[in-house]
């Protein structure tokens, strides 16, 4: 027999493939959003502090705030879950702690060997904060479900206040009560499972980063920021336990253990009422029989009883995971155990919105008559207590009825029966004392007027439930003000962070910023190319140049050497030619806003130039092809003037989508331009109507030259073209002549410019 294959990768070795990539492909979509905020927190702090240089601050911060954009929650993301599910795991890192240096060097375009992110912390230290960022949010959002279901609960509960059921014990018929009586003791668990999780949450919001491997560091940091910017409530006080401690740990295990045993519980009690009929089975949450057409089966009680099991599981695994560590930095208690709590938050979270669910389509079907009640032996109770308000012993009555229940229940007695049974306990019998005895047995809803507090009675039930909406209002009101803390030290940590990129000399000066979107690329040009070589046979050109290329990156790198801070938005990709492109665009005054495409190379276009001859070019798109409006950071719009060039090189940033961000940038007071170039398969009847209809009318200028314009307006006249185009968008035109200079066209005004003498190096 064939050995059995080690590796489902053989590019991986037997470790990293069956345990490191797994351990990545599970953990890597929760831990790389927080260990970038995280991240953001400790560079801005080592800002403040002087342990960095404000360029190499702002270096990282632009990485990371690159990244943040790629992988960091959406807007205000309300639910605990990551934004991006999957992370491919190609070999080239150990774990999402490398990859997130990886993947900063390359949004920096640095070597990761000139990162400084890690300074004066340790993998320890982040994986410990991360772990508690993540579930913090977890814990919010079951606390909310909680006391939304709650909420839900109470509402059912006065609806059937009066409903009358038979109330069970051991399986087994035991007194009178109301459906209402039962959902608001139910409300009062979901409240108290509600009020654990505020602790349980305080105990998980206590910063451990700055405690490094676990003790520290020598480097000045300030520990009680990094917790105020990422919304901890404190900074720890121990850094041995910041990182081996498992304490909040096991306790959220154990609180989402108690959530999900005691709703199992109440799902079991909800199924046998289906079963006896008095409430209905909800169509939304069953199923049908594959063969007895008859039935409609209640399947997600099933389920929640299941999933209570698995999260049981989940605790267990926890608990018997962080036993098997030492008390001291281990992936036994600390990095091994998330997956389980992360397994265990997302199932509570199913399980609570199936709960609600069906809390909200209780309907009552056929309870009980009274009759029913009394034949059930229910009111057994209430007629000893009856004899004992008339000073029958209480074992004695208890005695009394019990052996007249044996010989039939309440609706069979007769008055000479009871007589009989007090005479033979030595009660004195007189006829208001039988009629007591059988008027209790038989009248089952004289449990609807009892007036002890938490009782069935109606009045008792609803001064219960004011009472627990009360503790609904209050814990609301404390889970919204802790998820509000977390959101806007988050929405501060970002705002901070772009405020110490945009940090510069010329801060605060007044001098405009210009943003540029749109095309970079390299140039390949060859000279001396007077026409292509036949086929098979080579040709020796003067020279082959490699230059920048792309008219967006050229515009960014011109209007930076001409002492205009600009940012420049592009695609490119993550192959060799990248970093020659990323040096290239290294200018002062220029910030790079490079979209990093591992599934396409940067574009690349290869020029033939000949004095005798205009030049001919071959392009490949490649990342620039996939440039879109989520790749625009919405604070570069906000600029003093937005430039889009290369418009028919970029397929996801044409007609509509384009307009859109041109709307943005112009209601947010910008000054648009746009610079199209020359469409590669012609001018259609499409692309003049997009540009014509959707685009322009949201450009303040537009910058052709003079084949784009005739070919846009489909006039060969160049100022009766531009006022064609003027007059059908409302943008002004500054069409570009060559050595005839610009023509002007603004409203009814036209102006021509003459061209400066240059030597021309394109031809």
């Amino acid at each position: 027999m064939a050995d059995q294959p080690l590796v489902d990768r053989d590019d991986l070795s037997i470790y990293w493939d069956n345990h490191l990539r797994v351990a990545f492909e599970t953990s890597a979509p929760h831990d790389l959003p927080a260990m970038v905020e995280a991240s953001l927190a400790h560079v801005v702090m080592l800002g403040e502090r002087g342990a960095l240089s404000p360029e190499r601050s702002r270096t990282l911060l632009r990485g990371l705030l690159e990244l943040w954009r790629q992988i960091g929650s959406g807007e205000r993301q309300r639910s605990w879950q990551p934004r991006v599910g999957s992370y491919d795991f190609d070999g080239s890192v150990e774990d999402p702690y490398y990859y997130l240096e990886q993947q900063l060097a390359k949004a920096c375009g640095i070597s990761t060997d000139d990162l400084d992110v890690q300074l004066a912390r340790s993998r320890n230290d982040l994986d410990a904060g991360v772990f508690r960022m993540i579930l913090r949010r977890g814990i919010l959002e079951v606390a909310e479900l909680l006391v939304q279901t709650a909420n839900d609960v109470l509402d059912a509960s006065d609806r059937t206040r009066q409903d009358l059921v038979i109330g069970h014990t051991h399986r087994r018929p035991a007194q009178p009560t109301t459906i209402g009586h039962v959902l608001s003791g139910l409300a009062q668990t979901l409240l108290s499972q509600a009020a654990e999780l505020v602790g349980v949450y305080d105990e998980m919001n206590v910063s451990p980063l700055g405690s490094a491997a676990f003790t520290g560091t020598d480097i000045d940091i300030d520990a009680d920021r990094l917790a105020e910017l990422l919304g901890f409530d404190s900074a720890f006080t121990a850094s041995y336990e910041a990182v081996a401690g498992a304490e909040h740990f096991m306790r959220l295990g154990a609180a989402y253990g108690r959530v999900t045993a005691t709703g199992a519980r109440w799902a079991r009690v909800l199924q046998e009422w289906m079963n006896f009929g008095w409430v209905a089975t909800p169509a939304s949450f069953s199923q049908g029989s594959s063969i007895m057409p008859q039935k409609q089966n209640p399947v997600v009680l099933e389920h929640m009883v299941s999933m209570a099991g698995a999260s049981n599981g989940d605790m267990l695994a926890t608990y018997t995971t962080i036993a098997a560590g030492w008390y001291e930095d281990s992936n036994n208690a600390t990095t091994d155990v998330q997956k389980h709590l992360w397994h265990a938050t997302d199932l509570v979270v199913r399980f609570l919105r199936l709960y609600d669910g069906v809390i909200r389509e209780l309907e009552v079907k056929d309870l009980p008559d009274d009759l029913d009640v009394v034949r059930s032996g229910a009111t057994t109770t209430a007629v000893a207590e009856a004899l004992a308000q008339q000073q029958v012993p209480w074992r004695a009555a208890h005695g009394v009825v019990g052996k007249l229940f044996r010989a039939g229940d309440p609706t069979t007695w007769q008055e000479s029966q009871v007589s009989a049974a007090l005479q033979e306990v030595g009660v004195e019998v007189t006829p208001a004392l039988v009629e007591l005895v059988m008027s209790a047995g038989r009248e089952p809803r004289r449990v609807l007027q009892r007036r002890q507090p938490g009782s069935p009675g109606v009045e008792a039930v609803g001064l219960a439930n004011a009472g627990s909406r009360a503790r609904c209002a209050e814990l609301t009101r404390a889970f919204r003000q802790r998820r509000d803390q977390i959101d806007a030290a988050r929405d501060g940590l970002v705002s901070l962070a772009q405020a110490r990129v945009s940090d510069d000399t010329t801060a605060g000066s007044g001098e405009p910023r210009l943003t540029v979107v749109g095309n970079a690329n390299l140039d390949v040009i060859v000279h001396g190319a007077t026409q292509l070589p036949a086929p098979g046979r080579e040709h020796v050109v003067p020279d082959v140049e490699v230059r920048l290329g792309g008219s967006a990156a050229i515009s960014a790198v011109r209007a930076a050497l001409r002492g205009v801070r600009t940012d420049l938005v592009s695609r490119v990709g993550t192959d060799p030619t990248t970093e020659v492109l990323h040096a290239l665009l290294t200018t002062d005054g220029l910030d790079l806003h490079l979209v990093r495409d591992e599934s396409a190379p940067s574009a690349v276009t290869v020029a033939l130039e000949s004095p005798e001859r205009d030049r001919s070019f071959w392009s490949s798109l490649g990342a620039l092809a996939h440039l879109g409006p989520d790749d625009v950071p919405a604070e570069l719009l906000a600029r003093d003037a937005v430039l889009f060039s290369g418009y028919h090189l970029l397929p996801e940033l044409q007609g509509q989508q384009l307009a859109d961000l041109l709307r943005t940038a112009r209601d947010g007071g910008a000054l648009t331009a746009l610079d199209t170039g020359d469409p590669c398969q012609g001018w259609t009847s499409e692309t003049r109507r997009d540009l014509l209809e959707l685009v322009l009318p949201h450009v303040s200028i537009f910058l052709p030259n003079e084949a784009e314009l005739s070919g846009l307006a489909g006039v060969d006249d160049p100022e009766q073209a531009a006022r064609s185009i003027a007059e059908q968008t409302g943008c002004r035109v500054v069409a570009k002549l060559g050595a005839r200079g610009a023509l002007v066209v603004d409203g009814a005004e036209v102006s021509r410019h003459c061209a400066p003498a240059v030597n021309p190096v394109d031809t």
